[in-house]
């Protein structure tokens, strides 16, 4: 029996909203102006390393593949996209910016966009293949579901090499101002 992949991509989009809203949500969340610092500061060291768009790509890959967890998945899920959110709430206390704005920026950025679609595909596999486990369906499903995996992690590491280059022009920008002044 072959999959619907309209319900598929239907399922999906509603993961990566929810996913989205979740983002939002956490980064509304009150911190103490000593939290903030806290996560600013992990948030600063995670991205010294930042050394090519395959570093981005094995974190991001590594947190959607817990996503894709039958039946943990989508509140694994969750609960990292709710703990990012907090991590703009940390920078929008910082900067005295909107946080909600700060969450939407990497939208408009491009490579936000498609790691969410990223992680809205992997929760998606997560939660069908739990729905085929419990029918007694997983032998027919797994190969769907590993080429849900393939194709969703394709997605991820498309947004890794964007995110990269941004941050490569961004730094380079940085750099050549701060040779001015």
């Amino acid at each position: 029996m072959r999959p619907n992949i309209k319900r598929r991509l239907i399922m999906t989009m509603i993961a990566t909203i929810s996913l989205y809203g979740v983002l939002i949500l956490g980064s509304q969340a009150e911190l103490s102006p000593s939290e903030a610092k806290q996560l600013s500061q992990q948030l600063e060291e995670l991205a010294k390393g930042v050394d090519s768009p395959y570093f981005i790509f094995i974190n991001n890959f590594s947190l959607s593949l817990l996503m894709a967890l039958p039946f943990a998945g989508p509140l694994i899920a969750g609960w990292i996209i709710y703990e990012t959110g907090r991590y703009f709430a940390a920078l929008a206390v910082m900067t005295d910016a909107n946080p909600a704005f700060l969450a939407l920026l990497p939208i408009f950025l491009v490579y936000g966009f498609l790691e969410f679609i990223g992680y809205g595909g992997m929760v998606t596999g997560s939660i069908i293949m739990s729905y085929k486990i419990l029918k007694k369906q997983a032998r027919v499903e797994i190969k769907y579901y590993l080429l849900t995996l393939l194709l969703f992690s394709a997605v991820i590491l498309a947004a890794a090499f964007i995110e990269y280059y941004i941050i490569a022009v961004v730094q380079n920008f940085i750099g050549r101002i701060q040779n001015i002044i």
